[in-house]
């Protein structure tokens, strides 16, 4: 295709999922892909056989990137977190306690199928 040629794309952006808010993540990653595991976790009262007990409901929305491509995304992120921090003030990450601790990060080099 020439310079002075244009080419015509449509370009069509499916809104039809909503936002998914996520309060933690894993990472898995092999030699060509990172698996982000985007996770929701809410906390509910439930009635079990008469007793009121704790159910952890868990969401989890996965998005698979190529390997170069994470390096650019963290690359991205890091800029976005920058220039909201500009805007907002600075971003205090909370220390977590031992009995919440738990390893938000994954990496594997195993195969994912999902």
């Amino acid at each position: 295709m020439s310079e002075n040629e244009r080419r015509n794309v449509n370009l069509n952006i499916d809104h039809s999922e909503a936002a998914f808010y996520s309060d933690s993540i894993s990472i898995i990653f092999n030699p060509s892909k990172f698996i982000l595991d985007f996770k929701q976790s809410i906390p509910r009262m439930d009635q079990i056989q008469g007793k009121e007990q704790e159910t952890i409901a868990v969401k989890h929305k996965t998005v698979i990137i190529d390997a170069r491509f994470a390096k650019s995304f963290v690359e991205t992120l890091k800029k976005a977190v920058e220039n909201y921090e500009k805007k907002f003030g600075k971003l205090d990450v909370p220390k977590k306690s031992k009995k919440h601790e738990k390893k938000e990060v994954v990496t594997s080099t195993e195969s994912y199928i999902g």
